[in-house]
């Protein structure tokens, strides 16, 4: 091919390759796509992005879902730790079962005892006071206490032969032989309670070092009085929110039978232990004497100065005439008695009134002149903070 032809033939070519590596650049860069192809990818999108919606909508109500419980049960949390009755560890379900007469005439009589009855809201507002209701035999078999006592029959039968107790109602009620006094009505009624327990006052005991309760305690340490009784009542003493004090009042069954426990020589130890042992009545006028002095503080709780098994020895409920009188009487002085307040008056006799700035001026230099005093050497009795035995 001569020279001309080859020079002719050369632009045509090189205006195709051109072409061709424009059209690679467009496929490169998408511009070959259809445009049903880039409708399907912006569906696919649009889908996955609002699955991610739903799922963030998801992962929120799961979490509120989560949470929900958690402050339900901290609220049981909190419930139950203001549920007192769960410091009590009396199982009556360490005994065995037995048909015994003798056990199940106790148990009754003392429900229905003077040294139980008007202490016991429950079965008081069965009774009716001195109404002296019967009671179902099967309301006292659901107690605790009684579950142990197996057949049904069983009881029925121990308590046709009970000296303070008769069945009544076609052998399907028990009652007192004697109803309570008639002051004594169905509702809880402290000057009441008060009543019987100072009638028992003469033949009770305090007793300490029983240790930590266990859930046979109670039954643990009526055995260890039995050899000493017959006792009428023992009472595990508790503080305001049910835990055991690790003392006991017991109520014998005469005051000959409390002097010669308190008489022992040497005294009963508790499983190797000493114990602390004294007459009831020594005890409340010690802690009376305690807390006139402040070496203690009166314990007022939920019920006041008492437990159940007695303790109403702080609880002053006279008339406030009769406590006023031995205030008076111990040095205290009445407002009736007091010196008037004298009233400053100006240079023409009219009374000055006094802001409360100034008063309180006055206060902080009366406690400064009692503090210098103090540092003079005379100290003012310190007060003891000791817990309730």
């Amino acid at each position: 091919m001569s020279e001309e032809q080859k020079t002719a033939t050369a632009p045509s070519t090189n205006v195709e390759a051109e072409k061709d590596v424009q059209n690679v650049l467009a496929e490169l860069k998408g511009e070959g796509e259809t445009p049903a192809e880039k409708k399907e990818d912006t569906e696919e999108a649009r889908i996955v992005a609002e699955a991610a919606k739903l799922g963030e909508k998801s992962e929120k109500s799961e979490e509120k879902t989560e949470k929900k419980p958690e402050r339900e049960s901290r609220q049981e949390r909190s419930r139950g730790s203001r549920n007192y009755r769960d410091n009590i560890k009396f199982d009556p379900t360490t005994q065995k079962e037995t048909d015994d007469p003798v056990e199940i005439r106790k148990q009754v009589e003392f429900y229905f005892s003077d040294s139980n009855l008007p202490m016991d809201k429950f079965l008081l507002s069965k009774v009716g006071g001195s109404a002296n209701n019967p009671v179902p035999i099967s309301l006292l078999h659901s107690f605790k206490r009684m579950r142990r006592f197996q057949p049904f029959s069983a009881i029925v039968d121990a308590l046709k032969s009970s000296e303070s107790l008769e069945v009544t109602d076609n052998d399907t009620c028990v009652r007192r032989k004697t109803p309570l006094p008639e002051s004594v009505k169905d509702a809880h009624d402290p000057e009441v309670i008060k009543v019987f327990e100072d009638k028992a006052m003469s033949r009770s005991i305090y007793a300490k070092g029983f240790g930590e309760e266990q859930p046979s305690t109670q039954f643990d340490i009526e055995a260890f009085f039995a050899p000493y009784g017959p006792t009428n009542a023992i009472r595990l003493r508790r503080t305001y929110n049910k835990i055991f004090k690790g003392s006991v009042f017991v109520e014998f069954e005469s005051e000959d039978k409390q002097k010669a426990f308190l008489a022992l020589d040497p005294k009963p130890k508790w499983k190797g232990t000493d114990l602390l042992i004294k007459s009831k009545k020594d005890y409340c006028e010690e802690k009376v004497n305690d807390i006139k002095a402040g070496r203690v503080q009166p314990n007022r709780g939920r019920g006041g100065f008492r437990g159940r098994g007695g303790g109403r020895s702080g609880y002053d409920n006279r008339d406030w005439r009769e406590r006023r009188a031995e205030d008076q009487k111990n040095g205290f002085e009445p407002r009736e008695s007091r010196e008037p307040r004298e009233v400053k008056k100006d240079s023409r006799g009219v009374p000055v009134v006094q802001s409360t700035t100034d008063e309180k001026e006055e206060a902080g230099a009366g406690q400064k002149r009692a503090r210098e005093d103090e540092a003079n050497g005379d100290h003012p009795a310190k007060k003891v903070d000791a817990k309730e035995a």
